[in-house]
């Protein structure tokens, strides 16, 4: 690609690479978008990397009026700087509404636990179905919170017969009584039994 401006000036490759890696989210559309979270974040810290490689640049004497080709076509500095921005603050206006809706659904349940439930949440089982004793689903913070039981169940079904799983957390109020313990067995669903 290369880069010159009337005084023969060289965009700095890392300033072109930074531009072009930004112009990949020029046109981007979150609401049609099956990772949006995570292109949000991407465009995010591309157009943020793009402006600081763009104004440190500047601040080495790259002229505003130096003409870069993209992959978007020519455009000079100062036109990649507004792409850049406004990449920037796509993302980072998508990534902050996104972030919230996610974290209104889990304030609640991070308001009523504390200790090993607490972490164990906010670790890795927020993003999980959680059953109680006899495999009932917890739904509300408040189960979550009065639960001595926490499982997890999933089925594998790669074999020549199914096999579930349940892996269970026991608690004594807020702290973990124990280890995770492991249960399979052969089927499609784990009885309620296995949930204890």
């Amino acid at each position: 690609m290369g880069a010159t401006a009337a005084r023969g000036q060289a965009v700095p490759k890392n300033v072109e690479d930074a531009i072009n890696e930004a112009t990949n989210f020029v046109d981007w559309v979150p609401d049609s978008d099956f990772y949006p979270k995570e292109n949000a974040k991407q465009a995010l810290d591309k157009g943020k990397l793009c402006v600081e490689s763009i104004d440190d640049a500047a601040g080495k004497g790259l002229a505003a009026s130096t003409v870069v080709d993209t992959y978007k076509g020519k455009m000079t500095i100062a036109e990649a700087r507004e792409m850049c921005v406004s990449v920037r603050d796509k993302g980072g206006k998508f990534f902050g509404e996104l972030t919230e809706k996610e974290e209104s659904v889990y304030r609640p349940f991070r308001a009523i636990l504390t200790g090993d439930k607490l972490r164990i949440y906010n670790d890795r089982l927020k993003k999980y179905k959680l059953y109680g004793a006899g495999g009932k689903v917890l739904k509300t913070p408040e189960e979550y919170r009065d639960s001595i039981l926490w499982c997890t169940t999933g089925v594998d079904r790669e074999g020549i017969v199914p096999v579930w799983s349940v892996d269970c957390w026991h608690f004594k109020g807020m702290a973990m009584v124990g280890t995770v313990t492991s249960k399979t067995g052969t089927g499609d669903t784990a009885p309620s039994s296995a949930f204890r």
